[in-house]
């Protein structure tokens, strides 16, 4: 059930259990954000499907629970999910690589990490912060880089280390084009949110605080990459779901060259108030 705007709203780890211990409260009708790129997540997590001519991408993997959610999604599109031949992991996170290891399985797809996050697999699985959920172990068959972009058919992804809320952090501007050869830019931070950049949350997980001046650097870095479509990890970051109409393939309000900026500026002045507060 959705959230009034008189209830309470639930922290990222009550949202958390929420979606591992009842993902029917946060199932999502997919919708199409661009000409190929469709959202396959749930209302609190998104998960991006991206249609090329020779199979799909999808970025990010919600919760190992929620997996059922993604397939559904997938299918409710006319896409079958074992055409998925990309994994693209934005951070190390829970909430978006805890399917990881069941959907490369079904699908045979190749996972790409960035390098700096796979520490999270290994020695410190507490930042990944699972609460205890299940989560399996992957492989990884590829690291990011800057200069290489990932090309699947007629779709090309860009991706840029944006480390910060993560030391691996990575953010995706996707090349796309509609039916006309009307090219479109559809950009995605890699992970926005500041709880983990916030003085006590370094101290107590043990990380550097230099990973702050890594957030804000990485803001300014992106601020002035031409975007035609600005798209979320969590949508409520850039009130996604009020854009949707009820054509959910009706991509048009998604397009605003204007909203990137505005969206890594609002960041950077949230950004700027914390660390006043600290």
């Amino acid at each position: 059930m959705a959230n009034t705007s008189k209830e309470r709203a639930l922290t990222p780890p009550e949202r958390l259990t929420q979606g591992c211990e009842r993902p029917w409260e946060v199932a999502l009708a997919p919708f199409r954000v661009a000409p190929n790129v469709y959202y396959v997540g749930n209302s609190w997590v998104g998960g991006y499907l991206i249609r090329t001519d020779e199979g799909l991408i999808l970025i990010d993997t919600t919760m190992h629970a929620q997996l059922y959610l993604v397939f559904e999604s997938i299918r409710q599109l006319g896409f079958d999910p074992r055409d998925i031949k990309l994994i693209l992991v934005s951070h190390g996170h829970y909430d978006h690589l805890g399917a990881v290891r069941p959907i490369a399985e079904y699908t045979g797809a190749k996972v790409y990490m960035p390098k700096e996050d796979e520490v999270f697999l290994t020695e410190r699985k507490d930042l990944l912060h699972t609460m205890g959920y299940a989560c399996g172990d992957f492989a990884i068959d590829e690291y990011y880089a800057d200069n290489k972009p990932i090309t699947l058919g007629h779709v090309t992804v860009h991706t840029v280390h944006s480390p910060g809320h993560t030391p691996g952090t990575t953010s995706m501007f996707i090349e796309d084009r509609d039916e006309d050869g009307k090219t479109y830019v559809c950009g995605l931070h890699g992970g926005i949110g500041l709880i983990t950049v916030m003085e006590d949350y370094l101290e107590e997980t043990e990380q550097p605080k230099s990973l702050q001046t890594d957030y804000v650097n990485s803001l300014y870095k992106l601020k002035s990459r031409k975007v035609d479509i600005a798209v979320a990890l969590h949508p409520a970051h850039l009130g996604m779901l009020e854009k949707v109409g009820a054509d959910r393939l009706d991509y048009t309000p998604f397009y605003d060259p204007s909203a990137w900026e505005a969206f890594i500026d609002d960041r950077i002045r949230m950004f700027e108030e914390m660390i006043a507060a600290q």
